[in-house]
């Protein structure tokens, strides 16, 4: 019960490592706040988190939209009384270079990855100080450590936001912790669209020989939510089994 008592609200819940997070963080005992832009997968999601004995409710939400993310903060505190942890998870991309990538779809990337992690901070963060203290993560990506062609929207966001949560670490310790989670290649409904050789392909690219899973990157935050990390902030936790660390190729 590492998060007994807490309230956590953590956005892209319908499925993957929101999804997986919920469950986990319920499951350790905290209420649990589910946003995300997915009605139907959303509710199942809070379906599975009260199943598993958990407590939480879910709210329909875009969440570039900060006068959502704004009502989302309020109802939490309304119904629980406090919160405790935000997890900024959200995300979405389009492919493209900058000569192919629309200006729309740059500000759609921009406005949900990134943008939402100042909102919440926004309207999270004078509660949390007022209660003494809270956790703020965020889900960055290896994309903001390494190039990958035809991604320029979603890696830019990638980028501001791990440089965001070294900002935010700095402005707001020592009552709040601010890290992120960069997680590698994390089989979701994404990959959806995937063929099985070409999963088997990109598993061979890392050392531990195996894609990820949302549970994987949902015990690391797990970790970073509890006071098992309570002495770090300004971090960025690398959930990759080594991909972007590590050449197995000899020289």
């Amino acid at each position: 019960m590492m998060l007994n008592g807490k309230v956590a609200l953590i956005t892209g819940t319908a499925s993957g490592i929101g999804r997986a997070s919920s469950i986990l963080f319920a499951g350790h005992g905290a209420r649990i706040a589910m946003l995300d832009i997915d009605e139907t997968g959303g509710a199942e999601t809070e379906k599975l988190v009260r199943e598993a004995s958990g407590e939480g409710f879910f709210l329909q939400a875009d969440v570039a939209d900060s006068g959502r993310i704004c009502d989302a903060v309020q109802a939490t505190i309304d119904r629980y009384g406090r919160l405790d942890i935000v997890f900024s998870n959200a995300g979405v991309f389009t492919r493209g270079d900058a000569t192919e990538l629309s200006e729309d779809d740059w500000h759609r990337d921009i406005d949900v990855c990134l943008k939402p992690a100042y909102s919440l901070a926004h309207h999270a963060v004078p509660s949390m100080r007022a209660q003494g203290g809270g956790v703020i993560l965020i889900t960055t990506s290896i994309h903001a450590k390494r190039g990958y062609a035809r991604y320029i929207g979603y890696q830019a966001a990638k980028g501001g936001l791990a440089a965001m949560t070294r900002a935010m670490a700095a402005d707001f310790a020592p009552e709040i912790r601010v890290n992120s989670i960069a997680p590698g290649t994390i089989v979701t409904g994404l990959w959806d669209g995937v063929s099985e050789q070409a999963r088997e392909e990109i598993a061979r690219m890392c050392p531990l020989q195996r894609n990820g899973t949302p549970e994987d990157v949902a015990n690391a935050a797990l970790f970073l939510a509890s006071d098992m990390a309570a002495y770090i902030t300004g971090a960025e936790l690398l959930v990759d089994g080594g991909l972007s660390s590590v050449s197995r190729e000899s020289i």
